[in-house]
C-alpha cells in the first residue's frame, strides 16, 4: 500500500496523487519530458482535500479521505512506485529524468509558503524529508549531479 504516491499516468496524460490507496487524477497539467516542472501535493488528513500545485498554478481541491493519518513503517521512495511495502518493484513504473529540491512536512503548508518554495525563495525546509539534508541509498543507474542554475 502507498501512504502517499504522486505518479505521473503517461497511458492517461495525468498526475495522480494516491492517499492510502484511494486516488485524486489531475489531467490539466502542460507536462512535457526533459522539462524542469515544479510540483507540490498537499493533502489534509482533517478535511480529507488533496490539492496539486504545477508550475505554481493550483488545481482544484479533491476529497481522497479524511480522518486518519499515514501511520506505520515509513519508507519514502523517490522516482519507483512500490507493489509491496518496501519492494514489488516495476522497471516500468519507475521514473526517468532529474529530480531536487524534494520536501516533505508532515503539516500542510499554507499559499504563501508554497509561492515561496515554488520561486525558490527563503522557505521552511521540510521536516519529514529535508533535501539539503537528505541521507539516501542508491539502487542500479542514478547519476548524482549539483543543480544547474537557469540563466535568462
Amino acid at each position: 500500500m502507498n501512504g502517499f504516491l504522486i505518479f505521473w499516468d503517461s497511458k492517461a496524460s495525468e498526475m495522480e496523487i494516491h492517499i492510502k490507496n484511494v486516488n485524486a487524477e489531475f489531467k490539466w497539467q502542460d507536462y512535457k519530458k526533459n522539462t524542469w516542472h515544479s510540483i507540490c501535493a498537499t493533502w489534509d488528513s482533517i478535511s480529507g482535500l488533496v490539492q496539486l500545485w504545477f508550475n505554481g498554478t493550483p488545481s482544484v481541491k479533491k476529497y481522497v479521505g479524511s480522518g486518519s493519518n499515514i501511520s506505520g513503517s515509513i519508507i519514502i521512495l523517490l522516482g519507483q512506485e512500490q507493489d509491496s511495502h518496501g519492494g514489488g518493484f516495476d522497471k516500468n513504473q519507475s521514473f526517468t529524468g532529474m529530480v531536487s529540491d524534494v520536501h516533505m512536512w508532515d503539516f500542510v503548508l499554507s499559499l504563501c509558503e508554497i509561492q515561496r518554495y515554488v520561486d525558490d525563495l527563503n522557505f521552511t525546509p521540510g521536516n519529514v524529508l529535508n533535501w539539503r539534508a537528505l541521507e539516501f541509498d542508491i539502487t542500479d543507474r542514478v547519476l548524482i549531479e549539483n543543480k544547474q542554475m537557469t540563466c535568462h
